[in-house]
């Protein structure tokens, strides 16, 4: 199988498994391989244990990198496995999860190999007849996308979670799994893990990403007195509670609840939006709600254009409404 010129994930694992977003990853770059009639190829660096699941979903093929200082992860000694490897098979285009270590990876190999780096794009395509692509991503705090190009090889990016969902799991897949022992130049991990042990988790607020309903804040809410009555409305209801960029602009609520694409971008079973008025940046981060309900005054919101249900009236007239309806639906 030819390895070469082809598309390229770096896989991320926890525990034996692929992650949520290395999963995402695989199906997009399976769509773009598909779209060339290209090979798609997982990288997996020091764990080997996931490399049949890879596979399955979506890989042609999984270059898995053994080395004994690869058992954990560290930026420095991965950035210098996965430089050894695209040197060797000269990849078209590596996509890289956005992770906390993706991010870390990402910029380092981009100085390693000279390379220019897309980050946190929200999308990708072929626009043209070559091998160049066509990267998204969100500027000016999500004010605007951009169409971004790169000149060098392979074409890098870092992407975003939660945005190309999907992507199925077939076990019948099969494909070829190739082990490369790479040369880290005498580099040693500054770390290792000899002993793990899994905690339970501390109780904690219910997090936007795993709540079934969420109740978003926006502009609407007039003050922060009123952001506040959204707030002990979404407790009230048991839902998570988030804000839009504006409330975060003002000072009234940290980024780490701004929800949209240059937030945290969510996919609860309800999304209730109390006076937002629906920019792209936020509907990018809301848009795989299975329920989205808009409340608003302007009966022209860009909101009203994707929610599922909407009303135009006053949000504080029609919390409590919703509050009783929800309470019966739980009951």
């Amino acid at each position: 199988m030819e390895l070469k010129q082809n598309v390229w994930v770096y896989v991320e694992v926890a525990d034996g498994k692929v992650s949520p977003l290395s999963a995402e990853l695989l199906g997009k770059g399976r769509e773009l391989a598909d779209a060339r009639n290209n090979t798609l190829v997982g990288l997996v660096v020091g764990d080997e244990k996931a490399a049949q699941d890879v596979i399955s979903y979506g890989a042609d093929a999984v270059v898995v990198v053994n080395n004994p200082e690869l058992a954990a992860f560290d930026s420095v000694l991965y950035t210098k496995a996965v430089e050894e490897v695209a040197k060797k098979y000269e990849p078209s285009v590596i996509l890289i999860g956005a992770s906390n270590n993706g991010r870390d990876l990402g910029g380092r190999l981009s100085a390693a190999m000279n390379l220019g780096l897309v980050a946190d794009c929200i999308d990708v395509r072929y626009e043209g007849d070559d091998d160049t692509l066509t990267w998204i991503r969100p500027a000016y705090t999500g004010k605007l996308f951009v169409k971004i190009l790169t000149t060098t090889r392979p074409q890098l990016a870092t992407i975003s979670d939660k945005i190309f969902r999907g992507n199925g799991f077939d076990d019948s897949r099969s494909g070829e799994i190739i082990t490369e022992t790479v040369d880290l130049g005498g580099l040693k991990a500054v770390q290792k893990v000899t002993a793990f042990e899994a905690l339970p988790a501390d109780v904690a607020e219910l997090s936007l990403e795993e709540a079934e309903i969420v109740v978003g804040a926006g502009r609407g809410v007039g003050d922060e007195e009123g952001m506040n009555k959204v707030k002990a409305f979404a407790e009230a209801i048991g839902a998570g509670f988030g804000v839009s960029k504006p409330l975060v602009d003002n000072g009234w609520a940290l980024h780490d609840i701004q929800i949209g694409i240059t937030g945290k971008k969510i996919a609860p079973k309800i999304y209730i939006a109390l006076g937002v008025s629906g920019a792209i940046q936020h509907k990018l981060g809301v848009q795989d709600s299975d329920i989205i309900i808009a409340v608003n005054t302007d009966p022209d919101a860009p909101i009203f254009q994707f929610a599922h249900y909407g009303i135009v009236g006053d949000l504080f007239e029609v919390m409590p409404v919703l509050e009783e309806e929800i309470k019966k639906m739980k009951a």
